[in-house]
């Protein structure tokens, strides 16, 4: 066989198809032979072959990557844009790859390497096909394992069961395994064709997956064999919910949610963004993440769980890639900005604090790039907050952390602290109990809806904490106050609370991050008075929270720990 070669790769593209450029050979060899004949009766009897049973056929996946990039423009604001004119093709690592045969029936399965590559001992002389899935898998046994799929959220079995979205794969076209070695390369193509997407978008869940499989091998460099739950990504170039890490609908959409809508949001490339959200779906994994959720941007002065979970979520973006550029794309042609930041960078005019996502972003990347700090005592102290007894904040990570690792790197920790206004060194707890200085964005006028950080209670004493919407409703600092007390018996236990007038409580009790159920009861008597009664069991470090229900409203409660 002299050689063979494909020009064109179906796609199988959820319930879309096409037609894709594809780069591919093949080869073979022949015989060949010279010389004087001989009377046959001067040469042994030839043995006869054995029938060759097998033949092996290799390539490697790729697919096109669009560069999502940033530069400044005349007045320095960031300008942000998908770079189509320098789009190239990159491997698609530790994907499945199949072989397939006329009938559809799948004959061998394999995973590609770091280089995209394959290889397979295909029956041979047999008509087949190479399938290559948007699905990076490691199966469980000795070390890591995953499963990691790009599904489409227009398919029919979506929210249907876990696993019911249409899986995205790719397609080569059909050729004979023949009975010598053969070359079949795929690649996945963006579908840009100059000023629009002509064709389908086959590249996007191959360029989500590797962001996600980039993610996964940056956690592996500190535990190299962690077992990562299943994971779905979902996208179709028509999503416009938003993208984040969640349950959407149920647990058969649990999973990522990324933008692809064209001229409006399209996040497939945007791998800052999507390496954030694979942040949270570690956090929910392996750490735990007490965020309120909600909106939230630079310059804003949050709940400070929230401030914590979004300021990980960007600083393991460009832990994961190594880059501190975030860049979000959007807009025509995705020619447009959405959000570009350096993540090692505070603004001059963004809080420094531990309530501020910037503020705390910089400082973990940073704490990343420390030689004396680095991402293993990160990646420990994230998983040790799992059972934090405190809600997740800058707090009770600091502490994890700066209690594991070396003076050297504790001395940096203390230096980044304080540059965010946070109490450090011995003054340095979880509960923030150290934490006696206001920062310069709260006046201190505003010291009573920040300060203390926890509001401890006694048996029998009353405690007032008070709130406030002056930096915003909902998730904004001061909306919740903390509390934070002991039960030194298992039985029901009940908070009396005192609201000043107008005021409606809202009050959660959480163990080790558990929401303990509870109920919470207007006494008859009294106009503002309640009681809310909670079944706890005998242990130290219950904490609380406290709003008001019309999160808009300011002001005070009298809590009181019944004894």
């Amino acid at each position: 066989m002299a050689g063979q070669s494909e020009s064109k790769t179906k796609l199988a593209l959820a319930a879309l198809a096409a037609l894709l450029a594809l780069a591919g050979c093949g080869g073979g060899g022949g015989d060949s032979s010279s010389g004087d004949a001989k009377p046959l009766t001067q040469n042994p009897a030839a043995p006869v072959p054995a029938p060759v049973t097998a033949a092996a056929v290799s390539g490697k996946i790729t697919y096109d990557f669009v560069p999502a990039v940033a530069s400044k423009d005349s007045q320095g604001k960031w300008q942000a844009k998908l770079d189509y004119a320098n789009t190239m093709r990159k491997p698609a690592r530790g994907i499945v790859v199949e072989l397939v045969d006329t009938q559809n029936k799948v004959l061998l399965s394999t995973q590609t390497d770091e280089l995209g590559a394959y290889v397979f001992q295909a029956p041979a002389n047999t008509v087949v096909r190479i399938r290559a899935k948007a699905q990076a898998l490691r199966a469980a046994g000795s070390g890591p394992s995953w499963n990691f799929a790009v599904r489409d959220n227009s398919s029919g079995g979506y929210g249907v069961s876990v696993n019911g979205a249409a899986l995205y794969a790719i397609e080569g076209t059909s050729f004979n395994s023949g009975v010598q070695a053969s070359v079949h390369d795929l690649n996945a193509g963006s579908g840009w064709g100059g000023s629009s997407y002509t064709t389908a978008r086959a590249a996007a869940p191959f360029a989500m997956l590797d962001t996600v499989y980039t993610a996964s091998q940056k956690v592996l460099l500190a535990d190299k064999n962690l077992v990562f739950p299943p994971l779905n990504v979902f996208w179709s170039p028509d999503s416009a919910d938003g993208t984040y890490y969640g349950n959407d609908k149920g647990p058969a959409t649990k999973g990522l949610h990324i933008l692809g809508q064209e001229n409006v949001d399209t996040d497939e490339y945007d791998a800052g963004v999507i390496a954030h959200e694979w942040g949270h779906y570690f956090q929910a994994s392996f750490s735990r993440d007490d965020s309120i959720g909600g909106g939230h941007g630079s310059g804003d002065l949050l709940d400070m769980r929230l401030a914590f979970s979004e300021g990980w979520g960007n600083a393991f973006s460009s832990m994961a890639r190594d880059d501190p550029m975030y860049v979000d794309t959007s807009g025509p042609q995705q020619g447009r900005r959405a959000v570009v930041f350096k993540v090692d960078e505070i603004p001059a005019s963004d809080p420094k604090a531990w309530f501020s996502e910037t503020a705390i972003q910089s400082v973990l990347y940073r704490l990343y790039s420390a030689p004396d700090v680095g991402f293993a005592p990160i990646y420990q102290a994230m998983t040790m907050q799992r059972n934090s007894a405190a809600l997740t904040s800058m707090h009770s990570f600091a502490t994890y952390l700066r209690g594991q690792i070396r003076p050297a790197g504790q001395t940096i920790v203390d230096t980044l602290l304080a540059e965010i206004n946070m109490a450090n060194k011995n003054g340095l707890d979880m509960f923030g109990a150290g934490q006696i200085a206001l920062p310069p964005s709260v006046p201190m006028a505003n010291l009573q809806f920040v300060l203390p950080i926890y509001t401890p209670l006694a048996p029998g004493q009353a405690a007032t904490v008070c709130t406030t919407a002056s930096y915003g409703s909902s998730n904004k600092l001061g909306v919740y106050r903390y509390l934070r007390f002991n039960i030194g018996q298992t039985g029901v236990h009940q908070l009396k609370i005192v609201a000043d007038p107008g005021l409606l409580p809202s009050v959660d009790v959480y163990s080790y991050g558990n929401e303990v159920s509870g109920l919470l009861q207007k006494d008859p008597a009294t106009s503002d008075s309640y009681t809310g009664s909670y079944g706890l069991a005998a242990h130290n470090d219950y904490v609380a929270t406290i709003a008001s229900d019309d999160n808009s409203k300011s002001g005070c409660f009298s809590v009181t720990l019944v004894p």
